[in-house]
């Protein structure tokens, strides 16, 4: 598979999850990230069969409960275990949590690659 083609997949999924994001909460939008997760991950088995993977990213993403808003959650993205970034509002549910978090770490991978 070619550089080009991958690239193109990749911005697919970025697509997928950012559309995935408008979705109301509910099952549909938790199978629908499952899925687009899914897809990142044969990207990655794609890159490393086409022997162009990257470097791996040095960022994590952690949903935790809200120390603010009893039984609410919040995430925190970070760069080699040192937390670089955390969600300003309190969420519903952990899955809205992550998948918010998602949206943010994406859009810091993309600039990292810059």
């Amino acid at each position: 598979m070619t550089a080009a083609r991958l690239q193109e997949l990749e911005e697919m999924a970025a697509k997928l999850l950012d559309t995935a994001c408008k979705l109301p909460l509910g099952q549909d939008r938790h199978n629908a990230l499952q899925e687009i997760d899914r897809f990142r991950a044969r990207i990655t088995a794609l890159q490393r069969l086409s022997g162009m993977a990257q470097s791996p990213q040095p960022y994590d993403l952690v949903t935790r409960p809200c120390t603010i808003h009893a039984g609410r959650f919040r995430w925190d993205i970070r760069e080699n275990g040192r937390p670089i970034q955390s969600s300003m509002q309190s969420f519903a549910t952990e899955q809205e949590a992550h998948a918010d978090g998602r949206h943010e770490l994406e859009k810091l991978i993309q600039v990292s690659r810059l």
